[in-house]
């Protein structure tokens, strides 16, 4: 099946008017070899079965489009009871006068009864509505399962955005700089750069990647700052097995980011940033912890900027329940806690 078939099929499949279309279709192939009078098919049982299907359908339209969004979205569960066995009683009423008497007016030339009683067609009813509601919520729930699935991908896409640009040009300037040196290093830092950066553009496009690749791209991110500085007290531990394991992309940079940007270029004296990856288990520990500099004010705000608030929105949509995240804002240090239920 080629790309073009697959997306028409898949924009046909969650076309609404195609689905109420389909599922009408198929009510009316089953109620109509349910109500004819003989073993085949003739043009008076398909007259019996359209003609049947008017009161369902109003009952039907009534419950989707006016109870639902103004009584059960609302938790109005009580009041909603109560308007559908109004309409139930609505739709068999309907269905007695319709056959009884409208019909005869309608198709002269043929002679319809009221096959039902009141209670039999509300049973129709009852069964309609069940099925049309049931359908109906389902779509809604994949629908905002869907939502929150692309919500979290804009998401992820705003946070590779948000990775400071200027990282990217002091990292080639400090490769340039080396070139210029005729270092040996050269080839291995340009390499390391252009694997980071297919990391954050790419490989993380994925819901969830090996624990080797995040724990990689942050060994080579961590690197690319010591090209600048040699004398940086940088400390990256890494504890436990790590193979095998995945995660969600993109956790640990936004955080790692903010402490070199606000520890090692902030000013403080001695500065340092301490960094660590714990696996116990199927429980990752993430711990990541700098110094402070002069401005602690300003810093504290920017910590809790948009990137940060991203990553925590990631967690409570991804790790529902299985993650805990602390802040631990002192006055020289700042320390961020990440304990994660790995898949």
């Amino acid at each position: 099946m080629n790309t073009y078939l697959k997306i028409t099929l898949g924009r046909l499949i969650k076309n609404r008017v195609l689905q109420h279309i389909l599922f009408w279709c198929l009510s009316f192939l089953i109620l109509m070899n349910v109500l004819k009078v003989s073993a085949e098919v003739k043009q008076i049982d398909l007259i019996y079965t359209a003609v049947f299907h008017l009161p369902i359908v109003c009952v039907v339209y009534l419950n989707l489009k006016l109870l639902f969004p103004l009584l059960w979205e609302r938790g109005n569960y009580f009041s909603y009871a109560m308007a559908v066995i109004a309409a139930t009683a609505f739709g068999s009423g309907f269905y007695l006068l319709l056959f009884s008497s409208l019909i005869d007016y309608i198709f002269k030339g043929y002679y319809f009864i009221a096959y039902y009683s009141f209670w039999d067609i509300s049973l129709f009813f009852a069964i309609y509505l069940f099925i049309s509601g049931l359908l109906h919520l389902a779509r809604g729930y994949f629908r905002a399962e869907e939502l929150e699935k692309e919500k979290s991908q804009a998401e992820l896409k705003a946070l590779k955005s948000q990775i400071n640009p200027h990282f990217l040009f002091n990292s080639l300037n400090s490769i340039y700089s080396m070139a210029r040196k005729e270092a040996k290093e050269v080839p291995e830092k340009i390499v390391q750069l252009s694997d980071l950066m297919r990391h954050i553009i790419y490989e993380s496009d994925a819901d969830f990647i090996a624990l080797e690749k995040e724990v990689e791209m942050l060994q080579n991110y961590i690197d690319m700052q010591n090209l600048r500085s040699r004398e940086n007290k940088i400390v990256f531990n890494l504890i436990g097995e790590i193979k095998g394991k995945r995660i969600a992309p993109l956790l640990f940079l936004p955080f790692v980011e903010n402490s070199f940007k606000y520890g090692m270029k902030g000013g403080a004296d001695n500065a340092f940033v301490n960094i660590k990856i714990e696996v116990v288990g199927k429980v990752l520990h993430f711990e990541v912890e700098n110094s402070k500099g002069q401005a602690s004010d300003p810093f504290s705000a920017k910590y809790h900027g948009i990137g940060i608030e991203n990553v925590k929105k990631r967690l409570e949509m991804i790790y529902p329940n299985q993650h805990k995240l602390k802040i631990v804002d002192n006055e020289e240090t700042f320390k961020v806690l990440l304990q994660v239920q790995l898949n």
